[in-house]
């Protein structure tokens, strides 16, 4: 007859909370950007400003430091690339967007959502170029 095991599983140990040390959206230089799309006719002026240095084109991502089990950690979002860096308004549309994708895999590892603000604040966005 054999004996029978059993599966027991091993005591967890109490683990702290993840904590939030700083958070940033950073805003780099894009240098692989695909600006193929700025040969087409009607682009002949955005091409010229192009060319001339009047723009160029960057990524925008969110990062934040984060503390988990003692061990600092820095969780970026996916970001998003190809990004005319004259677009004000547009990028900082991207960053509030990237933001809350940091946000919701920040609250996956269990950050609270007291220590997350909804939007990004002041001084959060840092040009990197």
């Amino acid at each position: 007859m054999s004996a029978r095991r059993r599966v027991v599983e091993a005591p967890r140990g109490k683990r702290s909370a993840p904590e939030v040390e700083s958070i940033r959206v950073v805003v780099v230089v894009d240098e692989e950007a695909d600006d193929s799309y700025l040969d087409q006719t009607e682009f002949d002026d955005r091409r010229a400003e192009y060319q001339r240095g009047d723009f160029h084109f960057v990524g925008v991502r969110a990062e934040a430091e984060v503390t988990i089990n003692g061990i600092a950690q820095t969780l970026v979002s996916g970001g998003l690339y190809g990004i005319e860096s004259d677009s004000k308004e547009y990028i900082e549309e991207v960053a509030q967007d990237e933001y809350n994708d940091l946000r919701k895999i920040l609250t996956s590892i269990g950050v609270s959502t007291s220590q997350l603000p909804q939007k990004i604040e002041r001084g959060w966005i840092q040009w990197r170029t």
